[in-house]
């Protein structure tokens, strides 16, 4: 799993990075990019075989004119969607840029994309066959405004398939948690 610029953009080398608590933050300043970004971590689960990170990413930009993207990709050997049930025959629905479940499976493995209602009708799907590809933000960015993104991703290594249960019980804790007031 990586997190990559869209287009003609880059990141620069990472600045700062710690960790907080539980938390380890990584800050790439914009230098000669379009934008900086901050990256913090955070475990919400772990176990044997899998783990539940929490990413709170942040961008923000020191220009008058951007439209910075950033990709989520995961390279794997099928995808799947998954709308939670709380969702299903909703009118919604039908405007979410993207699932707020994303999964893509590999052998023995799976990695899990989750978004919140604050992020999923602003992300964009640009999956392939072989790569999940989670497009986010994209708009317009004025200088000096900090536009974040919280999604959940579950990294399963156990070997089973994807338990679409609990895939949405960790949805809806998703939705329920709080937005972080900062990165």
């Amino acid at each position: 799993m990586s997190f990559n610029p869209v287009d003609q953009d880059f990141l620069p080398s990472a600045g700062e990075q710690y960790v907080r608590g539980d938390c380890w933050h990584v800050n790439y300043p914009q230098g000669d990019s379009s934008y900086a970004l901050r990256l913090a971590l955070q475990p919400i689960e772990t176990a044997k075989d899998w783990i539940v990170l929490e990413a709170t990413i942040s961008i923000q930009t020191d220009l008058l004119d951007t439209h910075p993207k950033l990709d989520v990709d995961v390279l794997c050997q099928s995808i799947d969607s998954l709308v939670p049930t709380d969702l299903s025959g909703d009118d919604e629905v039908e405007s979410i840029g993207s699932a707020p479940i994303s999964i893509a499976m590999d052998s023995g493995h799976h990695t899990s994309v989750l978004l919140g209602p604050h992020d999923s009708p602003f992300t964009t799907n640009h999956s392939t066959d072989a790569l999940l590809r989670l497009r986010l933000f994209g708009d317009f960015l004025e200088k000096g405004v900090i536009r974040k993104a919280r999604p959940w991703i579950i990294i399963d290594r156990s070997g089973s398939p994807p338990n679409e249960q609990r895939l949405e019980a960790l949805w809806k804790q998703l939705c329920g948690s709080p937005l972080p007031l900062t990165p």
